[in-house]
């Protein structure tokens, strides 16, 4: 029993990590909100799984430490394949209303443990267990099918992410066919070790905690010509616009500007005049009537020469295609004209 409390203890040490983590990620990154979202989401999901023990036996409150056990439970599965699903999108509002329904069952199981005790919670917990995992196949064919798509560091955090997730569903499905309180206790460790070991992975991962760097800074001269070009000539719209052309349009050496422009925007010359494309085009999509004007026009308008080339551009700065972006949109309009 003693091990058992001692164990309990260190498990709920989980709980300030997964906020920490929580915190850092919502808070203090900026960039693709949604990703950061969600991994902030299933860090305390993890943290709060974790500490059932510790609720349970160190705090003396078995209903409701199984009652707030499940719900971090319940969302892990969700999370995790949400996380997968969507590790190349950046804004929140492109999930959809109804991926928000997969996190009804925590919320429901939740209310039916503390309503009818902890003695219900046993089965609900296997059943859940045996759901998040069919959540991780899914996940792991989505990584398994996306993954060359995606950039290498990217890759591994997911693989490591989706590995270590496993072993937790495993772990669980462990303490729910052993009726010995001694192994029921080492399981307990081990996902306590194992949320640990994330956590310190986690900081170590050069993704999720880049190391600051100095930024380099470009020509006051070059940069000034350079934003009197696109906000008053948008001479991004010009169709075959090459690094060479818009640095004889400028009156400096092509390094300079590209130099210039990396430094400032972080963008290679490509990735910034395409980028002005796409937010133009966004900027007029609330403008096009339906039906009348094709989106491939406002993509030529802006100096796009192929359809192909338009939307792997939009997908690349927006994480969506042209029509999902659109129906977002609309939802998003439906919604405020209904609010």
């Amino acid at each position: 029993m003693d091990l058992l409390l001692i164990l309990s203890f260190l498990s709920g040490i989980a709980i300030p990590g997964g906020l920490l983590l929580a915190i850092y990620f919502y808070y203090v990154r900026k960039e693709n909100k949604l990703k950061q979202t969600l991994l902030a989401l299933l860090f305390v999901s993890l943290a709060v799984r974790c500490s059932k023990s510790f609720f349970c036996f160190s705090l003396n409150l078995p209903e409701l430490g199984m009652a707030i056990s499940y719900l971090g439970l319940a969302c892990i599965g969700p999370l995790t394949w949400l996380y997968v699903k969507n590790a190349q999108k950046m804004d929140l509002n492109s999930l959809h209303v109804r991926e928000y329904l997969h996190f009804l069952p925590a919320v429901f199981g939740f209310m039916a443990i503390t309503v009818l005790g902890k003695d219900f919670a046993v089965e609900l917990y296997m059943y859940t267990t045996y759901l998040m995992s069919i959540y991780l196949l899914v996940s792991w064919a989505l990584l398994l099918k996306g993954g060359q798509g995606m950039e290498n560091v990217l890759v591994r955090w997911n693989m490591v992410l989706l590995t270590t997730v496993t072993l937790f569903c495993s772990i669980y499905l462990f303490q729910y066919y052993t009726n010995e309180l001694l192994n029921y206790t080492i399981a307990s460790g081990l996902s306590s070790l194992l949320f640990y070991t994330l956590f310190i992975v986690s900081l170590k991962n050069p993704m999720l905690f880049p190391k600051k760097q100095v930024r380099k800074k470009g020509d006051p001269k070059v940069l000034e010509k350079v934003r009197l070009a696109i906000n008053r000539d948008k001479i991004y719209r010009v169709p075959s616009l090459t690094l060479d052309k818009f640095s004889k349009e400028l009156g400096f050496p092509s390094y300079l500007v590209s130099r210039s422009i990396k430094a400032e925007y972080e963008k290679s010359f490509s990735e910034f005049i395409n980028h002005l494309r796409i937010q133009e085009v966004i900027d007029k999509l609330p403008e096009r009537e339906e039906g009348h004007h094709k989106i491939e026009g406002l993509a030529y308008s802006v100096g796009f020469n192929t359809p192909s080339t338009f939307y792997a551009a939009f997908k690349k700065v927006t994480g969506m295609s042209p029509t999902e972006y659109e129906e977002q949109l609309l939802g998003m309009d439906n919604l405020v004209s209904h609010a």
